[in-house]
């Protein structure tokens, strides 16, 4: 008989699945577009929670879950579990940091790509006919040279920092907490974030989304950079006044954005940047890699199971 019952809300890579089930956790999986009703419905039998960010995990989804021990995060941002609860509740929250990294940073440096050499506007005239159009808005920019400005220095900023050291740019950094070694290390300018954002041709977000980051970045921090300047957030839709984003896309202060999160998601139909040509929009997959989906999936199920063996785990949040 299995010790525990591990409820899955979305779906995870088999080897996370395989080791959970190897080591006594009888795994229950949500029905794909379930929400925080569904997992409530069988909170009550669960030991284990592992989420990717779909369903909220509430304290009244905590409170109806006594035998609950573990949630594990498959992904770094835990803004959909209620921290605070989880600590008065006595529930451990791991999440898996380090899976993801270079998946994460490889997708930042891949928009910039995309944004600086045109290349969804230059497929979509390609199958639309518009092959002429090389010589007029297709033309687009090298990296080399350019000032990019890094916001946050975590695991994914150094990790994108290291990458784009290969084209040869100008970096910059701002974070609460200076890094001196990889300044040495990378090649970094640290810079209060009035300066950055002045001096940057690309602005790259990488800090998480808490209320300390809402909109950061807004029409202030917007019409401080220069005109034409490009911005990637691979980080949290909430770090951007997309609405301010809008604006300032739409009388070019920002040339070109690109975005793989948004302030609400998904995206629904009538958001003004699904309309706009100087985007690159991507549904939240900077770690959907094979790999990174592997040792995430890995990760958070040996995170819940160390919970559950009575272990500390590798990567406690709460």
């Amino acid at each position: 008989m299995p010790k525990w019952k591990v409820v899955i809300t979305e779906p995870i890579n088999e080897a996370g699945v395989r080791l959970l089930e190897q080591n006594g956790v009888e795994v229950i999986h949500l029905p794909p577009g379930s929400k925080e009703n569904g997992l409530i419905d069988v909170a009550p039998q669960a030991s284990g929670f592992i989420t990717r960010g779909g369903v909220k995990v509430t304290r009244g989804i905590m409170e109806a879950s006594p035998n609950l021990k573990a949630i594990g995060v498959h992904g770094i941002g835990c803004d959909h579990v209620d921290l605070v609860a989880a600590k008065d509740l006595g529930k451990v929250v791991i999440n898996t940091p380090d899976a993801l990294t270079v998946t994460v940073a490889e997708m930042a440096v891949a928009m910039m790509l995309s944004m600086t050499r045109r290349i969804a506007l230059a497929d979509r005239a390609v199958r639309t006919g518009g092959w002429t159009r090389k010589y007029s808005d297709l033309i687009g920019n090298e990296l080399m040279g350019k000032t990019i400005g890094l916001v946050g220095l975590g695991r994914i900023g150094a990790e994108t920092a290291r990458r784009l050291k290969a084209f040869e740019v100008k970096l910059l950094y701002w974070s609460r907490t200076r890094h001196p070694e990889q300044e040495c290390e990378i090649g970094l300018e640290w810079a209060e974030l009035p300066s950055l954002l002045a001096r940057s041709d690309i602005l790259s977000l990488h800090i998480p989304g808490t209320t300390g980051t809402h909109h950061l970045i807004g029409a202030a921090e917007l019409s401080s950079m220069k005109r034409g300047a490009m911005i990637v957030n691979t980080a949290r839709g909430r770090i951007i006044d997309e609405t301010a984003l809008v604006e300032a896309l739409r009388n070019g202060r920002i040339s070109f954005a690109a975005l793989d999160v948004f302030e609400h998601e998904p995206v629904v139909s009538d958001n003004p940047l699904l309309a706009m040509d100087n985007v690159v929009l991507t549904p939240h997959l900077g770690a959907s890699s094979i790999e990174a989906m592997r040792r995430m999936a890995i990760q958070v199920a040996q995170g819940v199971i160390d919970v559950l063996e009575g272990r500390e785990p590798r990567n406690r949040v709460a």
